[in-house]
């Protein structure tokens, strides 16, 4: 008799802390996703390709109703893959500090489920590159700029605790003085709210 309803119990009660969890306006969490990045170049008889990196760090999002505000704080590797006649083909990777500030709207607002699409700035630190290729095509180039602003659009799902986001990443800065080549890479992230 005890187990018949013990079993339903812990049924309403897993559901309504998931449901409970949902209407929480703040949301910390975790996520991590692959990136596939491209760095344009006008050199002559030189052509770039996408090339697959990855990322990962926590996020933060507040609802108000239907809009969020998102902040993320990003570890990424990206990469772009180059070809020309003389060098064959050689990659250029870098590393940095994201920081995506994203404002989004959610088509579908439910408990358990939510889709929705978004957009906002992101600002970049580069942390380590290795672009010696660079240097066999301009002898003046030195190193990546530091400091590089961009943009992000996208759309995502929210299944429970799991959110799921498809984006395009657009340089307005370019990397570097020497090379006016702007990245912009397509990224596929999960992530997990804590709360």
């Amino acid at each position: 008799m005890k187990k018949q309803f013990l079993l339903p119990l812990i049924a309403f009660t897993m559901m309504a802390t998931a449901a409970s969890a949902q209407k929480n306006p703040f949301h910390i969490g975790l996520k991590g996703g692959a990136n596939f990045s491209k760095l344009p170049i006008s050199s002559e008889g030189v052509t770039s390709k996408y090339a697959t990196g990855f990322s990962a760090g926590a996020f933060t999002r507040i609802d108000i109703s239907k809009v969020y505000v998102q902040g993320e704080l990003l570890f990424s590797k990206k990469a772009s893959k180059f070809n020309s006649d003389l060098l064959n083909d050689q990659k250029v990777s870098w590393s940095s500090i994201d920081v995506p500030v994203l404002v989004g709207y959610k088509l579908l607002n439910m408990d358990l489920l939510n889709v929705r699409i978004f957009g906002g700035g992101v600002y970049s630190y580069t942390i380590s590159e290795k672009a010696s290729l660079f240097k066999q095509i301009d002898n003046s180039f030195n190193k990546f700029d530091k400091s590089n602003i961009g943009y992000q659009v996208g759309a995502g799902i929210d299944v429970g605790k799991l959110t799921f986001d498809l984006r395009y990443e657009g340089g307005l800065s370019s990397v570097s003085k020497q090379f006016k080549s702007r990245p912009n890479s397509f990224q596929a992230s999960v992530g997990f709210m804590i709360f």
